[in-house]
C-alpha cells in the first residue's frame, strides 16, 4: 500500500502548494483587452479641454486581483507626446474621479475617460498618425504598467470637426483597424447610443488601430 500512498500525497501536496501559490502569491498581471471604440473630443468645464475617451475591459490574470491607484493615457502625433492625466470611469455620463480601483480576475468593463490638464498648454488635435498608450499606476509595483497601444489615422475632415470643438468616434473593424465618424455637438443619435458625446457632462474636478479614410493626412506640421 505505500507503494501508492505515498505517490498520491506528493500529488495532493503539488496541487495544494500549486493552489497557495495561485491564490495567496502570484501576483499576475493587470490587463486590457482592445477597446471597441476611441473618442477624441472635449470637456467643458472650466474650460474647452482635450479628452481621449475609450471603452475596455480591465482584468487581473491573478486570483488576488489588482488594485488601481490611477491611470493615464499618452497621445503621440509627429514624435511629440501629451500626457492626458486626468483619469475617470463609469457609464455615460455618470463617471466617478479614478482612484483605488480594483480589478478581479472577472474583470470590470467601463468607459474611461483620459482629460488633459486645465493648467498645461493648449492642444491641437492635427491630421496624422497617433498611437494613444493606456497606463496605470498598480499598488505594489514601483513603475507604471503599459496596458496597451492604439493606433488610429486622423484626417483632415475630422480634424476639422475638432477645431469646431466637436468630436470624433472611432470605431473598430472586424480587421482591426478603427475607422472614425465626426459627432457633432447637437447630434441626437449620438446622443441616444449611449457614446460619449461632443461635450459631455464633465466630470467634476477643477484639475484636473489605423483609420481606413483615403483623405487621412499622414503629414506632421513642424511646431512654431
Amino acid at each position: 500500500m505505500d507503494y501508492f500512498s505515498i505517490p498520491i500525497s506528493l500529488v495532493s501536496l503539488t496541487v495544494s502548494l500549486g493552489t497557495f501559490w495561485l491564490a495567496f502569491v502570484d501576483r499576475g498581471r493587470l490587463r486590457m483587452t482592445k477597446p471597441t471604440i476611441v473618442f477624441f473630443g472635449f470637456d467643458t468645464v472650466p474650460k474647452p479641454t482635450p479628452k481621449v475617451f475609450l471603452r475596455t475591459l480591465l482584468y487581473s490574470t491573478a486570483t488576488r486581483g489588482q488594485i488601481i491607484e490611477g491611470m493615464y493615457a499618452t497621445v503621440r502625433h509627429c514624435g511629440r507626446e501629451r500626457v492626458f492625466r486626468f483619469w475617470g470611469y463609469g457609464e455615460n455620463n455618470k463617471l466617478s474621479p479614478g482612484s483605488g480601483l480594483q480589478i478581479s480576475r472577472t474583470g470590470l468593463a467601463a468607459n474611461h475617460h483620459f482629460v488633459l490638464s486645465v493648467h498645461e498648454d493648449a492642444y491641437v488635435f492635427e491630421p496624422g498618425a497617433y498611437e494613444i498608450g493606456v497606463n496605470s499606476d498598480v499598488v505594489g509595483r514601483r513603475k507604471p504598467m503599459k496596458l496597451g497601444t492604439i493606433k488610429l489615422v486622423l484626417s483632415d475632415e475630422h480634424a476639422a470637426a475638432l477645431a469646431r470643438q466637436e468630436g470624433v468616434l472611432f470605431e473598430r473593424k472586424i480587421d482591426g483597424e478603427y475607422e472614425g465618424h465626426s459627432r457633432g455637438k447637437n447630434d441626437a443619435q449620438h446622443r441616444n447610443s449611449g457614446a460619449p458625446q461632443a461635450n459631455p457632462e464633465p466630470i467634476n474636478t477643477d484639475d484636473t488601430g489605423r483609420s481606413t479614410a483615403a483623405s487621412a493626412g499622414l503629414r506632421c506640421r513642424t511646431p512654431e
